[in-house]
This record gives structure tokens, C-alpha cells and sequence, in this order.
């Protein structure tokens, strides 16, 4: 599974994760409201949601240095992308870890502190899409 599609401008896209591709747009013809709801029910669906919530929550307190491309926990361990989800995987082995890896990024990519200037978030943004980029190529180089 690709963690980093681009579009023709290079901007990070995800493919609709179910349903069928249609030739139209899921948002204009309904579809994507009902396509969700029915893919959160789903054995696959439940599975991500409850990588996201143990991800999210083992996360909450966590920083980032993306000069030095470490997730700063609470208890000051630096950990990488790689080595944050083993940890949180160690801690809930009924959640598999591709699920994990995958919230663990989606954490990183959304990752925002509320007391960031719009400065500051640019700055970070800057920082931490190359070492996104990097761990990208590197897990799909691995997977190959």
C-alpha cells in the first residue's frame, strides 16, 4: 500500500479508501458520505479507527523535532517514525502495525500546536514534508 500518492502537481492525495473509482466525483454524486459511513462499519474501517484512537492518544502529549526528525514523547524519549509506532505497538499488540505506522504519519502530518504563529507552522511544514517524503520512499523501498 502506497502511504505518500502525488497528484500531477506533486501535492500529497490519498486514494478514496472504499468504494469503486467512479468517473465522477464522489462528492457530487453523494456518494462519498454514504461510501464512508459504510467503510467505517466495515471489519477494515473499525480496524483503522481504532489504530487512529490508540495512535492519537499514546501521541497527545508528544512533540516534534523535525530538525533532528524525532517525535518527542512526554516522558522525553526522542523516537523516530519507525521506532514511535514499535513503541506504541509493544503497548497494543491487538492492533496491527501497518495500521500504526500509518496513524503514527497521519499524526506527524497533522501535527499542529495551538501555540504555533502561522510563521512557525510554515516553518514547520517546511521541516517535516522532506523527512516525510524520506520515510515514504524509504517504507516503499523496503516493502518492494
Amino acid at each position: 500500500m502506497d502511504l505518500e500518492p502525488r497528484d500531477s502537481n506533486d501535492q500529497r492525495c490519498y486514494p478514496p479508501p472504499v468504494g469503486k473509482r467512479r468517473a465522477e466525483h464522489p462528492v457530487e454524486n453523494g456518494s462519498f458520505i454514504d461510501d464512508f459511513l459504510e467503510w467505517m462499519g466495515s471489519p477494515e474501517g473499525e480496524l483503522s479507527i481504532d489504530a487512529h484512537n490508540v495512535v492519537f492518544d499514546a501521541l497527545k502529549n508528544a512533540d516534534v523535532d523535525p530538525m533532528r526528525r524525532e517525535i518527542v514523547w512526554d516522558d522525553g524519549q526522542r523516537l523516530s517514525i519507525e521506532q514511535s509506532a514499535e513503541r506504541i505497538h509493544a503497548w497494543h499488540r491487538d492492533t496491527r502495525y501497518d495500521q500504526i505506522e500509518i496513524h503514527v504519519v497521519g499524526w506527524l502530518e497533522s501535527y499542529a500546536p495551538e501555540s504555533y504563529s502561522e510563521r512557525q507552522l510554515e516553518e514547520l511544514d517546511r521541516l517535516t514534508e522532506p523527512w516525510l517524503d524520506d520515510y515514504q520512499r524509504k517504507s516503499q523501498a523496503a516493502r518492494e
